[in-house]
């Protein structure tokens, strides 16, 4: 009963957060995208559109927005839960996800739904394999997960790398055959991966996606220039976590400073760092370090002419700090309530 009474709470809170954006009208890209759903055909993002075409209007758009957002502070409480994390933890890391500024931009622009759907379906697989995944219905719940992730948005190719991941962290929990060891599912998504970066024209089109000539071609980006303009995008969005007065909804990321750009390499080099100290005292908290890397990392490969990241594509390693934040207000809490 406390569980459900908190849980209306929050959901009385988000409500009344977010209730200007059911009145906002079409910003940015949303109308193009709104006519690339009705009038595009083919295998490429046909979740998205499909909600796009049941969502014509601004109002309906948002509300649905509204909706993933709450289906994925659901499924995060679960997978907090099945993580082991205690109550006030979940919490924790619902109530971030659901209420901290950053998160405004995947609710309010219409167009950042298909990095909702993306989050649904990896946190659906990621749910299936943290328990028995070698199972039918683990296996099923995988499959489906990634597939969902994987026809909302290209992006969702991170499922690959985060369904190994969390097979990896929770073979202590599970007592698996021995052919369902963390190496299998880490083989499947290998062979995936190459087999989709071949299928789509090799590793220079991946890189160069959504021009003919090839981003490097047309704007003289080169992959090192690329990776340090998105390297400093996520200090910035990590630096707005602590202090959302950061946030905007239109960042300029080439004015981003070189001292930024070069913290945050340094601050990505110390999540791999500290990842591999805590991988054996502490697994949850690897787990999450290394969930915010795999979320990022795909980013400052893959060059777009207009991609840099932005909030909405940030949520998915916002995830991992919200999971470190549970966990930390749980060692918090032992802290102060040990006895003397």
């Amino acid at each position: 009963m406390r569980h459900l009474a908190v849980g209306l709470f929050l959901l009385a809170l988000t409500a009344g957060a977010y209730r200007t954006a059911w009145s906002a009208a079409w910003v940015y890209e949303d109308r193009a995208t709104l006519t690339s759903a009705t009038t595009t055909t083919g295998w490429q993002r046909v979740i998205t559109y499909a909600t796009w075409r049941l969502t014509p209007t601004p109002r309906a758009a948002h509300l649905l927005n509204l909706m993933c957002h709450l289906v994925i502070g659901l499924l995060l409480a679960i997978l907090a839960r099945r993580l082991g994390l205690t109550a006030l933890g979940m919490w924790v890391v619902v109530l971030l996800w659901l209420l901290h500024p950053l998160m405004v931009e995947t609710v309010a622009y219409a167009k950042a739904r298909s990095e909702q759907l993306v989050l649904i379906g990896v946190l659906l697989a990621l749910i299936a394999a943290s328990g028995r995944w070698w199972r039918p219905l683990g296996l099923i719940g995988i499959s489906g997960g990634s597939l969902f992730a994987l026809g909302s948005e290209p992006s969702g190719v991170v499922v690959f790398l985060l369904v190994p991941l969390m097979v990896w962290h929770r073979q202590h929990a599970q007592k698996a055959p021995s052919w369902a060891s963390w190496w299998m599912p880490a083989g499947v998504a290998a062979a995936l991966i190459v087999a989709g970066v071949v299928w789509y024209g090799g590793l220079w089109a991946v890189v160069n996606v959504d021009t003919e000539a090839g981003i490097t071609s047309v704007s003289a980006v080169t992959w090192w220039q690329w990776g340090l303009a998105q390297s400093g995008a996520v200090w910035h969005w990590c630096r707005t976590v602590f202090w959302p007065a950061g946030v905007t909804p239109d960042l300029d990321v080439d004015h981003l400073s070189p001292l930024t750009q070069w913290l945050g390499i340094t601050m990505m080099m110390a999540w791999a760092g500290l990842a591999v100290r805590y991988s054996r005292t502490r697994p949850l908290v690897t787990l999450a370090l290394l969930w915010m890397l795999c979320m990022i990392g795909p980013r400052l490969i893959v060059q777009t002419p207009r991609s840099y990241l932005n909030a909405a594509q940030f949520a998915g390693a916002f995830m991992g700090l919200a999971l470190l934040a549970g966990y930390g207000t749980e060692q918090w809490r032992q802290q102060w309530t040990r006895p003397f």
